[in-house]
């Protein structure tokens, strides 16, 4: 039995630590210029799902710990409207994209499961070559086989831009990450170290220069004292759902099956959960001597969407109600919040479907 990944990205080259542990063949197929590609990019991950990496990382990931999440709005930026924490736990696991990526490649490089194939195009050549699987997961949203099977989706376009860059600062205590919903847009701060924290902005509208992006992020900013700006990245922001995730042999996997609005961190979460929900199917079919073939990619299929669906949906529920209450001066979420925040049985419950998902 052999496997295919499509597409060199962190979903993929977790999925291949997770087959080599199971002892399967794996070959990756993937650009070789964009594989040195770096970003300034932070996932926030669960703790739930930071202690599943760490399975296949041997505790080489050093995270930055929030140990609280402060959410304000435009009208009350002295003053949080929520907070969440957890006793003795962190709210989230602070890592840079380009750091894990580099661990779990050099990872794989190592086994002798594992082979990688560079390809300047994903042509027909490939589709060609990709028959001969098992089993083939594509884990790119816009490539030669995404492009054919896949375009079949639910879709919603925010008419938004995230706009991510990494500030240093003055040395501070830096262990709360905070969300505000500004009249542009959410603006998220997630603390990386002492003197650096990570900026994602959502900005509503037509795309901005750096300059403007860069002003209107130091209007709200009352947390920190800035001693460098990185370079800005960015890319647009829509919801999306894949339609089916199967085709012939193929199961399409990661972004492509699910897109969300970065505002709560959840959209590399719910890929981690895709990836524990697929490891544990196969370790079924192992156990039963079944093939990892395509019946793989439909049991993970029937599994998992209506459950990221649902998810999205939520997700996407958050930010249409800050969105509105935007734009009638926060009426809103001032007397609801105000009951919430003293809600123990709310938050505790928060925590757990920010941690867990939903659960099969």
């Amino acid at each position: 039995m052999k496997i295919c990944l499509i597409g060199q990205n962190l979903t993929n080259l977790i999925l291949a630590s997770v087959f080599e542990q199971k002892k399967l063949n794996v070959d990756i197929y993937f650009k070789k210029k964009i594989r040195n590609i770096k970003s300034n990019r932070t996932i926030a991950l669960s703790s739930e799902n930071f202690e599943y990496l760490k399975i296949f990382t041997k505790s080489s990931i050093v995270p930055w710990k929030s140990k609280e999440i402060k959410i304000f709005t435009e009208g009350s930026q002295s003053k949080e409207i929520i907070n969440f924490n957890k006793k003795n736990k962190e709210t989230f696991n602070l890592v840079s994209y380009s750091k894990l990526n580099e661990i779990f490649f050099k990872k794989i490089k190592k086994s002798k499961f594992i082979k990688l194939y560079n390809s300047d195009t994903l042509s027909s050549l490939i589709l060609n070559k990709i028959k001969k699987y098992d089993l083939v997961i594509n884990s790119e949203n816009k490539n030669f086989i995404s492009n054919k099977f896949f375009t079949n989706k639910i879709k919603k376009n925010y008419r938004s831009r995230a706009y991510t860059f990494l500030i240093g600062h003055q040395r501070k205590e830096n262990n709360i990450a905070i969300q505000i919903f500004t009249k542009f847009g959410p603006l998220a701060f997630l603390p990386l170290s002492n003197t650096k924290t990570s900026i994602v902005f959502s900005y509503k509208g037509e795309e901005m220069d750096d300059k403007k992006i860069i002003d209107i992020f130091k209007k709200y900013n009352s947390f920190y004292s800035i001693t460098k700006i990185s370079k800005i990245e960015k890319f647009s922001l829509s919801f999306e759902m894949l339609r089916s995730y199967t085709h012939n042999n193929i199961l399409a996997f990661g972004d492509l099956i699910h897109r969300i609005h970065p505002l709560a961190g959840q959209g590399f979460n719910m890929t981690i959960r895709d990836i524990k929900i697929i490891s544990r199917i196969v370790d079924d079919k192992i156990s039963l001597g079944l093939p990892i073939d395509i019946s793989v990619a439909v049991d993970f299929q029937n599994s998992t969407k209506h459950l990221n669906y649902l998810y999205g949906k939520a997700i996407d529920g958050i930010y249409e109600f800050f969105r509105l209450d935007s734009n009638i001066n926060n009426s809103i979420s001032k007397p609801v919040f105000s009951i919430l925040n003293k809600n123990s049985i709310f938050k505790k419950y928060s925590n757990i479907l920010s941690d867990k998902g939903f659960k099969l």
